[in-house]
């Protein structure tokens, strides 16, 4: 099936983004809940997500429901510190939480990683000032950091122009971190509230459709320069190893393994449903090599993000790179398992209210496309291992 064969994507008639509730002043937020917690209740909500799964693609954006029943697992303060109302996740753990939501549904995982991005504003900005523009901790955030915006100073700040591309999540979001280049040319990023923007309607896709990723545009948008930062190195800050900037990216890898999880699990039960036909020579054998190039990503991701956060909590700077290779890897070990698996399962597969094969398959030829998990990762971690100093961010 070719994506010209696709069912056509809803035109949502958006200007602006929603406008969040309006807050009068820091909330008395709830307890935050123990990792443990969140981990328990991100695999209940997990649960229940494949049975909204197709409204969401259809939709184009996350239900107001599925969004509420996000927050309420706390998996959006996983990188926050506790005095902020966080819950002091570990990075594989976090990763662990986004690869079960995305065994639910890609879309809802993919928008839940990139809210995680909050932490480079408690990272980057004082505690009043993150109270200030997060006063609660469950806001959610979308993150376009390539500094495609221009600004000129203007009193206490900058008016800001630009448009910034698949900004992930904007039909929900309440902040949005905006790259931009300051007057003196050098790299900031602005946080910036969502209803202020217009968001152009562009996000019609192979997949994950559902994460309503529209491109966004500023004309002329006064930002004081409190409400922003400048990215630094990694460690700069001497911040703890659960808000380390250069961490954030490692959650990306839960992606391709739970919606390839997921695959695995639809085509077993499929081919078990006709053991008593002949199935067509070599499916079973694709099925087991799907499931051995899943387990292989599996353990190559979380085995390296072990070893790296143990040795940050330890004080020892982990090998650069190793952690951006199994998270590329583990894109394109999942790609192949669901092309596998999608061929073994045959003509069954298209059914798109029957199987998420299909929707599985797009997902994950989607989520390749980011930079994160892109083929340049090799390039920048060969670089590197030649004694070269590739200046990505996600190696």
């Amino acid at each position: 099936m070719t994506t010209a064969e696709l069912p056509p994507h809803p035109e949502p008639a958006l200007t602006t983004a929603p406008a969040p509730p309006a807050v009068l002043g820091p909330r008395t937020a709830a307890p935050a809940p123990t990792a443990g917690q969140v981990m328990d209740r991100v695999r209940a909500y997990a649960a229940d997500l494949p049975a909204r799964a197709s409204e969401i693609e259809r939709l184009g954006r996350l239900p107001a429901d599925v969004l509420d029943g996000l927050k309420a697992t706390g998996l959006l303060r996983a990188a926050l510190p506790p005095r902020r109302g966080g819950v002091e996740l570990t990075v594989p753990q976090i990763t662990r939480a986004v690869d079960l939501l995305a065994r639910g549904d890609g879309s809802v995982a993919w928008c839940a990683a990139v809210a995680l991005n909050a932490a480079l504003v408690a990272v980057h900005l004082p505690d009043e000032v993150f109270t200030e523009l997060f006063p609660d901790p469950d806001m959610v955030t979308a993150t376009v950091l390539p500094p495609t915006g221009r600004a000129v100073r203007r009193g206490d700040g900058y008016l800001l122009s630009g448009r910034w591309a698949q900004a992930s999540g904007i039909t929900h979001a309440d902040r949005m971190l905006a790259g931009f280049h300051a007057p003196d040319g050098t790299p900031r990023i602005a946080v910036l509230d969502t209803a202020r923007l217009h968001v152009i309607d562009t996000w019609h896709t192979t997949g994950l459709r559902g994460t309503g990723s529209h491109d966004v545009e500023a004309v002329d948008l006064h930002v004081p320069r409190h409400h922003t930062f400048a990215l630094q190195p990694p460690g700069a800050h001497g911040e703890p190893p659960h808000l380390r900037a250069d961490n954030l990216a490692h959650k990306m890898a839960g992606i391709p393994l739970g919606i390839a999880g997921a695959a695995l699990d639809s085509a077993r039960e499929l081919l078990a449903a006709r053991r008593a036909a002949p199935p067509w020579p070599g499916a079973p054998a694709d099925l087991a090599r799907a499931e051995s190039l899943i387990g292989a990503a599996d353990a190559y991701v979380y085995s390296t993000l072990e070893k790296a956060w143990a040795a940050q909590t330890a004080g020892v700077a982990p090998e650069r790179g190793t952690a951006a290779l199994a998270r590329r890897f583990a894109h394109r070990a999942c790609r192949e398992a669901v092309q596998l698996l999608y061929d073994a399962v045959g003509s069954a597969a298209v059914y798109t209210e029957r199987t998420p094969l299909d929707r599985c398959l797009r997902d994950l030829i989607t989520a390749g496309r980011h930079v994160a998990s892109a083929e340049r990762i090799l390039d920048g971690v060969g670089t590197l291992r030649l004694g070269g100093d590739p200046a990505s961010p996600h190696v």
